[in-house]
């Protein structure tokens, strides 16, 4: 072969494979664009899941906590109610209210300690958690040192409460 038609050969040839080339890179960087695009989605999505589980997390704290103060609000009316009617405590009320209390009271710490365990396992912030609910765990392990004994099922909220304390 003449070396001119083999100049012009390679010369088509390296040309048609830089355009390819070209090719190739703009569909990698469309790609990338939209990979990029669905990050971004996936990133908000993540920050809304984790926004809910904190509400969902809150709510049911919260209900469990109003649970447990309605049933000591009971038991401080029933006191006023026996004395001002000079009527003799019913030891099986009491019984009654005290068992109520005792199960809404583990039913709010399950829930402190649940949070605690989001905390120290680093699915929600440490640093914004503790500006909001350091009082309230502080509060639940000195009103309730009783159930944050050594053979405590709480250890988390202990664990928790012991490392904010530290700080």
């Amino acid at each position: 072969m003449c070396p001119l038609v083999t100049d012009w050969i390679s010369a088509i040839s390296s040309a048609v494979s830089a355009f390819i080339s070209i090719l190739v890179l703009c569909v990698a960087w469309f790609q990338i664009k939209q990979v990029k695009v669905q990050l971004k989605s996936l990133a908000e999505s993540q920050k809304n899941s984790t926004l809910m589980t904190v509400l969902e997390l809150e709510s049911e704290m919260n209900k469990r906590k109003e649970n447990l103060d309605h049933y000591n609000f009971e038991l401080r009316q029933y006191g006023i109610d026996v004395n001002s009617n000079n009527r003799e405590l019913n030891n099986d009320s009491i019984d009654l209210f005290q068992d109520r209390i005792k199960v809404a009271r583990e039913n709010y710490l399950n829930s402190l300690d649940r949070l605690s365990y989001c905390i120290i396992h680093n699915y929600l912030s440490d640093r914004d958690w503790k500006t909001e609910y350091r009082d309230v765990l502080f509060d639940a392990v000195d009103n309730f040192s009783d159930c944050y004994g050594v053979s405590s099922r709480f250890w988390n909220t202990k664990k928790l409460y012991e490392k904010w304390k530290n700080e």
